[in-house]
């Protein structure tokens, strides 16, 4: 992702609107660009902070803290279905090979 497109999604971030390869792409940008992480945190502490007022919350000590254990736990978590899905894809080509293998096994006796 390039700096247009982080900043385009910044707001699609705060608001929970990014599929899980766009927040990993997103994140990995906002870690290495200063300029969008900057942009990022300024529309964060805006953000979360009138929520937190609206609800009637105490506002958060440390808006950088919170958004950097929130970037974390979002790209965990999609690094995590990541692997979920590819563990699942292993399982299910193993099982169509297993399949396949007493297929031809079945074909062959009777021949």
């Amino acid at each position: 992702m390039n700096c247009q497109e982080t900043q385009s999604n910044v707001l699609n971030y705060i608001n929970h609107k990014l599929d899980n390869e766009e927040i990993t792409s997103f994140i990995e940008h906002i870690r290495e660009c200063e300029n969008c992480r900057d942009e990022l945190e300024i529309y964060y502490i805006t953000m979360i902070g009138m929520q937190q007022l609206d609800d009637g919350e105490l506002l958060t000590a440390d808006f950088q803290k919170a958004l950097k254990e929130d970037m974390c736990q979002r790209y965990l978590q999609c690094q995590r279905e990541k692997d979920r899905t590819h563990s699942l894809c292993v399982l299910l080509a193993a099982f169509l090979i297993s399949m396949l293998m007493w297929f031809i096994g079945e074909l062959i006796a009777v021949l």
